[in-house]
């Protein structure tokens, strides 16, 4: 079926090997998976940032987890419909493996931790701090594949923590304590990341997207009770719904984007986001943002290069 070679991990069928297992394996992934798990990363990036700019839109006129709560509604109607027609559903029970249950988790966490820094910092500034995410993973990987962490890996780290300084700019009047959700956010990212390495290849990408969709609605269901419900206009409900789309394309989009190419190949695509984020902030918010945000951030995505130009070829041990 077409589904499963969209969505489906080159790996065998079955459930994933451990993380150092699936290093060992990207040695022979082909460059045609690998190209085809960059177009996913960038069009999952696009996603996201086209989503979060109309989420952030919204919450100007509603409480943040009502719009999230509205908008998980459209979510999880488009990914139901397009698991039906792909005829790709898989039973509940499927929903219960660990791996899933952890992204799934980290999933939620990290969208109450993002959105609330989204609500209080720019949105170019945001997106730019996060891109210490392919550098983390990269180093979380080496960890867990019991590697030597290189000096070339410490050198990375050290610059992208320079270029997330040039940014949030501490003790400037631009600093906000809030740009440390997008740290915290980071953190839970790889998290997922590493466990949607784990899932069963048998679940393809737009269930799992499905699955993560009804967790978030859920939360934002149970957080709209405690923080109350305005009556949403037209143009909010148009906002939500145009975010709903983007973001399913960036669910389905990011877990295909794992679960196809090699890690150390289609991270550095993570780094599209900045150009997208940087356009949109301009376009949709008229905020240009000033030349420490531009330097913070080639600093930041020269520090993911960097890394990633040296684990291309890692080292695996052998499992113990």
């Amino acid at each position: 079926m077409e589904e499963k070679a969209l969505t489906e991990p080159h790996h065998v069928h079955g459930s994933r090997p451990p993380l150092y297992a699936c290093a060992a394996a990207s040695e022979v992934t082909s460059r045609s998976e690998n190209l085809t798990g960059a177009a996913w990363m960038t069009a999952g990036m696009f996603g996201y940032v086209v989503n979060d700019a109309f989420i952030k839109r919204a919450a100007e006129d509603l409480p943040l987890f009502q719009a999230v709560f509205l908008r998980g509604l459209v979510v999880v109607a488009l990914l139901t419909l397009i698991v039906r027609v792909r005829n790709v559903a898989v039973p509940v029970r499927s929903y219960l493996d660990r791996p899933l249950l952890l992204r799934m988790a980290m999933e939620a966490i990290g969208t109450v931790a993002y959105l609330i820094t989204l609500t209080k910092v720019p949105i170019a500034g945001l997106t730019a701090v996060m891109q210490l995410l392919p550098v983390a993973v990269t180093f979380a990987g080496a960890r867990l594949l019991r590697e030597k962490v290189s000096t070339h890996r410490v050198v990375a780290l050290l610059m992208g923590l320079v270029g997330v300084l040039f940014i949030i700019k501490p003790g400037g009047d631009d600093f906000s304590p809030w740009f440390l959700g997008g740290v915290i956010t980071v953190g839970l990212i790889v998290i997922r990341e590493l466990a949607t390495r784990n899932i069963s290849a048998a679940l393809p990408g737009t269930a799992v997207a499905l699955g993560t969709g009804v967790v978030i609605t859920t939360m934002g269901a149970a957080i709209t009770v405690f923080t109350g419900w305005e009556q949403p206009n037209t143009s909010t409900l148009l906002l939500l719904a145009s975010g709903a789309c983007f973001l399913s394309l960036g669910y389905v989009a990011s877990v295909n984007a794992v679960r196809t190419g090699d890690i150390s190949f289609t991270a550095p695509f993570r780094y599209s986001v900045l150009i997208f984020a940087i356009a949109l902030q301009i376009i949709v918010f008229g905020d240009v943002p000033d030349g420490f945000t531009f330097v913070g951030s080639a600093i930041v995505g020269a520090a993911g290069l960097y890394a990633l130009a040296h684990e291309q070829r890692p080292t695996i041990k052998p499992a113990r």
